[in-house]
This record gives C-alpha cells, structure tokens and sequence, in this order.
C-alpha cells in the first residue's frame, strides 16, 4: 500500500525495487514531472512518487517552511521504500542534498540535483526572505492568476494556461484566483547549505541547461563532483527535455 501523509499531497506508481522521488521547485508543484514520470513508466525503470511540498498546490500550508521539515515531510513519504533515487529541481535539490545526508535513514542511492543555487550570496537569502512577507495576492480572473503562476514558477513559454500542470498552480476562493504556493515556502536557503554537499552519502550528479539564467555548471565546479550541462534547455530541463533528465541518472 503506497504511503500517504495528512498534509502532503501526492501521487505514486510504477513498479520495481528502485524508488524514484521527484521533488519539484519553488512555487511550482509536482505536475511539472510529468514527462519524466512518463519516461520511468515507458522505460519500467521502476516506481516513483511525486509530491506537492508544504506550502505548493495542493498540500497546505503551514506556519513555518525550514530545510528540516520539507525533508522530514519527504522522508516519511518514502520511508518503506527499500532504494530511493532522488531528482530534485531548484529548491527541490536542495531539499534532495538534506535527505541523502543519512540524517533522516533513508537508503539514497543516488541523487540527481538540478539547477539548484548550493553557494548563497547574503543577497539571495535577503530576496527570499523579502518574498515571504509578501502578501497573497488576488487575481479577479483565471487567466491572470495562471499567467502569473507560470511566470513565478518559470514555466512561462513551456506550459500553456489550459494546462493541467497550470490548473494546480492556482486556487480559487469565492470567485477569486491565487497562487497556490505560499510565498513563505521557500525560505530554506542560507549561505551555509553549501557544507550540505560534504555529507551527501551517495552517488551525486549535479547538472544545469545551458541556457539557465539562474545557476551554471561553472557553479557546480568548484564542489569536485559530477558536474554535467543540458544542452538546449533553460532552468527547467525536467519539463523541457525529460528524456535528458534520464539520461542524467546513468551517470549516478
């Protein structure tokens, strides 16, 4: 029986004695691997499950968001599971380097972090801290809610408005739109999550598109670990070239 948690929204299938843990960015949710779930189910590569984290879609929202309890809330998700491959885009490979430090006892036998900033400036950790003070916002219809959505999530160009992946990235209240994610969720960064990496005990590849405007392999040098660039793909590779996400995994 797959695992559920009373908070955390999720899916899971596939079959086989690997675990695939997807876990997405912030403001986005876990539509948005779509295509790469696809790719393990057309591949019977093995089984996967994908969460809304705390705070995105349609998981709720809590009071607090640290590094600690996203990881917490990811461990329990997938505890039975007796091998655990992580993928993990932006904050959600940040949140992949917490788990496959050993802290939580899961079995990680791999990690797959993508366009992921490890080094933070204090300016960076200054701007998400400006963020989750922000107040909701409202939008009096569904497309600009969704178009705002696409925008936050960096999805702008790569899904349309109708999509389902766009739909659980929005919520409407009493005839109103709004951002599904709240604006407090990503707080979880800070300068030192680069010792993170030092601890991670398992096989690790870091990788990021060519054309990311957010985070470069250069970025990832200095860590002497795998490092890979995507070709022909932004900060978003996992929606834009799903295939290429696997094919990162035969590197682990």
């Amino acid at each position: 029986m797959e695992k559920k948690l009373k908070n955390i929204y999720s899916t899971s299938g596939g079959r086989g004695d690997i675990t695939y843990l997807l876990l997405h960015g912030l403001g986005a949710t876990g539509d948005v691997w779509n295509g790469v779930r696809d790719q393990i189910e057309q591949n019977k590569t093995g089984r996967w499950v994908i969460p809304d984290m705390r705070g995105h879609g349609r998981s709720r929202w809590t009071k607090t968001y640290g590094l600690g309890e996203h990881s917490s809330d990811m461990a329990e998700l997938v505890r039975d599971r007796e091998k655990i491959i992580i993928i993990g885009h932006s904050m959600g490979g940040l949140i992949g380097l917490s788990l496959s430090t050993g802290w939580f006892g899961l079995n990680v036998v791999g990690l797959a972090v993508i366009g992921t900033i490890i080094k933070w400036s204090s300016n960076e950790t200054e701007r998400y801290s400006t963020l989750a003070k922000k107040p909701i916002r409202w939008f009096d219809n569904r497309d600009e809610a969704c178009e705002r959505y696409l925008k936050v999530s960096g999805l702008q160009g790569l899904v349309s408005v109708e999509s389902s992946q766009t739909t659980s990235g929005i919520i409407e209240e009493n005839g109103r739109f709004r951002l599904a994610a709240d604006n407090a969720a990503g707080t979880i960064g800070g300068p030192w999550m680069n010792m993170l990496i030092n601890i991670v005990d398992c096989p690790l590849v870091l990788a990021a598109g060519e054309f990311d405007p957010i985070v470069t392999v250069e970025h990832y040098l200095s860590f002497k670990r795998e490092a890979v660039m995507i070709p022909g793909v932004g900060h978003n590779a996992h929606v834009e070239k799903p295939t290429a996400v696997m094919d990162l995994l035969k590197k682990i």
